[in-house]
């Protein structure tokens, strides 16, 4: 191998000229200038020594396609045969059969019976069908074709002696032959019936008739729902089963009242319904053994102090209206939320807490208001451990927090939600250092905040949660303190029914 020198003066002319060249090149490939004529030739013959190198290349790789086609399925074999022998010593094939029937349950409770289950694999096919709760969920609608009846019956012959949740419900025009079709196939089931659902029954589409021959019946009932039943009258079957404990008779929202059914209310636990306020106490004054419960009124007339209510074993309470307080007396009362916008909970809630003597570990307020009077609320109510406020309440913040002269105030609180408004106007400094000073400090044995949550409690739509906002739950986050922001959704959860 050769060395040649460029020594200025005694320049190789050949050498010269394909350096020269070299440089032309860099400058052509880095431009769009067009070459020298005496350039091209060479040009071409890198062309010409660059397609046979293709073409080669080409050649080679075809006559190695036949070879890679073998390797791959036999790396395709072998991974088949890793994973075929893999299955083997799944876990799941060791879940035992009671196991893998109540993940079944819990993973198709409210998806409606579980059908492709069969087509999985044949151990999974013997499980689901020898397990007879997973169909024991029977949804009926007026637009339910008569097709849809051979799928119902096999479901009511897998479900065995399971107990049955019932939902029925009026989706559209009701086809009577059909209706009267399904009640023949449901209807002496009765006494294996243990939730009834029936939804958007009204009398112009024929009433709630078709429910008489279930009187008597019903020994398994426990539950019954009713919802947009408007104008419908609902036959008298209730009252004889013995154990029928919960009667929601409006949706969670109270978007519609409830309608007028005769219940046995000295044995239910669990109520939720709107009537009339007359209505109200008289249904309240009867069931003596309510667990929890949440009302509301229309039609509300003035209150007759002269008729307390006692509810002796009520443990959690919701209201849309807190002016009922005035006519409670709770005396094991946990939980209560108020719905009502306003101060009046304010001037109802302290007289209702001594005259009870019940104590309180969660209160949920809704859209709370600018009156110094919520401290001295929440001053008697020392058990509290769970507290939701909505919007802004005046000096709360400085008040709760733990290094002012209040920290007597909810000693023993551990999770605070709050609903923000609007955020220029929230004290995000006093709220954030009473939520550090509850994270870090319990003077006098006061017990440290668990967690913190917040969330958009404005009517506007879905926003952007504010920079300034994160940033402060962050920092909060970085230094180990329990604290998130709720999306709608989550928050909604928060505020639901007790019932």
């Amino acid at each position: 191998m050769s060395l040649e020198v460029l020594i200025p003066g005694h320049e190789n002319p050949a050498t010269l000229s394909r350096v020269n060249f070299n440089r032309s090149l860099d400058l052509l490939l880095t431009s769009n200038n067009p070459p020298l004529d005496s350039d091209i030739p060479s040009i071409r013959a890198i062309i010409w020594d660059g397609e046979t190198q293709v073409d080669a290349l080409n050649e080679q790789i075809h006559n190695l396609q036949p070879t890679l086609a073998g390797l791959v399925q036999r790396r395709d074999r072998a991974a088949e045969h890793v994973r075929q022998h893999r299955a083997i010593v799944s876990p799941v094939r060791r879940l035992p059969p009671e196991l893998l029937c109540e993940i079944f349950a819990l993973s198709f409770n409210d998806k409606g019976p579980p059908w492709h289950l069969g087509h999985i694999c044949r151990s999974w096919r013997h499980t689901a069908l020898s397990y007879p709760p997973l169909w024991s969920s029977i949804a009926i609608s007026s637009t339910s074709s008569l097709e849809n009846m051979t799928s119902i019956q096999a479901q009511l012959l897998r479900s065995a002696n399971a107990p049955l949740d019932i939902y029925w419900g009026n989706d559209g025009p009701i086809d009577h032959d059909a209706h009267s079709s399904w009640s023949d196939l449901v209807l002496p089931y009765s006494r294996r019936w243990r939730t009834l659902h029936i939804h958007n029954f009204q009398s112009r589409v024929g009433g709630l008739d078709w429910l008489r021959p279930v009187k008597d019946r019903l020994d398994q009932l426990k539950e019954l729902i009713t919802t947009s039943c408007y104008g419908a009258d609902m036959p008298d079957v209730f009252t004889t089963a013995p154990n029928l404990r919960r009667a929601i008779l409006t949706d969670a929202e109270f978007s519609n009242n409830s309608r007028a059914i005769s219940m046995p209310w000295g044995q239910i636990t669990h109520y939720r319904g709107a009537y009339p306020l007359g209505r109200q106490m008289e249904i309240l004054s009867a069931a003596q053994n309510l667990l929890f419960c949440d009302i509301n009124f229309f039609n509300e007339t003035s209150l007759d102090p002269t008729t307390p209510i006692i509810l002796p074993r009520l443990r959690g309470l919701s209201l849309q209206m807190a002016f009922f307080l005035s006519q409670l007396t709770t005396p094991v009362l946990e939980t209560l939320v108020l719905h009502d916008p306003g101060s009046l909970y304010l001037s109802v809630l302290p007289p209702f807490i001594q005259r009870s003597s019940c104590t309180l570990n969660k209160l949920v307020l809704k859209q709370c208001v600018l009156d110094p009077g919520l401290i001295a609320t929440l001053r008697d109510l020392p058990a509290l451990v769970y507290l939701l406020l909505e919007h802004i309440p005046n000096e709360l913040f400085k008040a709760m927090s733990l290094t002012g002269a209040s920290s007597d105030l909810c000693p023993k609180l551990i999770t605070i939600v709050y609903g923000y408004w609007d955020i220029p106007s929230m004290p995000q400094e006093d709220f954030f250092t009473m939520a550090r000073s509850r994270f870090q400090s319990n003077p006098g044995g006061a017990s440290r905040l668990g967690s913190l949550r917040l969330y958009d409690s404005s009517n506007e739509p879905v926003r952007p949660p504010p920079a300034d906002l994160m940033a402060q739950i962050a920092m909060l986050c970085a230094d180990g303190f329990d604290t998130a922001l709720l999306d709608r959704r989550e928050a909604a959860s928060l505020l639901g029914p007790l019932a």
